[in-house]
């Protein structure tokens, strides 16, 4: 092989990588975005009637010894909506922690694959140079 066609071999693997890691960007987007529609939703409906619930709670304190009642009743209801609330925002980054953690190692396979072609062909014309 001329050094020419080494030149246009590492010119091509160095376009696979930017293929890979476009494509990487783009799959973390997507996740990002999916999981964000997902969990963003549930996590904002929850969030603002917890803030709702959260403020009746402030009030019923507020006036203790005339609404000792509600506020036993309404104790459990903002502990669950704190503990979905909670949950609910776990899960999602769980959910993009996994995937984003997928797209992160199939880059590094493919590059680690390409490194190894970039290092054997810069051998080649290491040799080919000394010649």
């Amino acid at each position: 092989m001329s050094d020419e066609e080494l030149r246009d071999q590492i010119n091509k693997i160095a376009v696979e990588i930017e293929k890979i890691e476009q494509t990487a960007k783009q799959k973390e987007t997507y996740v990002k975005n999916r999981i964000s529609e997902e969990f963003d939703a549930k996590i904002s409906e929850i969030e603002t009637e917890l803030q709702k619930e959260q403020a009746i709670l402030d009030e019923i304190v507020k006036s203790i010894n005339e609404l000792a009642i509600n506020k036993k009743e309404m104790i459990p209801v903002v502990k669950n909506l704190e503990q979905k609330y909670k949950n609910l925002k776990k899960d999602k980054e769980k959910a993009l922690n996994e995937q984003l953690k997928s797209i992160i190692k199939e880059k590094k396979v493919k590059s680690k694959i390409i490194d190894q072609k970039i290092k054997l062909l810069e051998k080649k014309l290491k040799a080919t140079e000394k010649k």
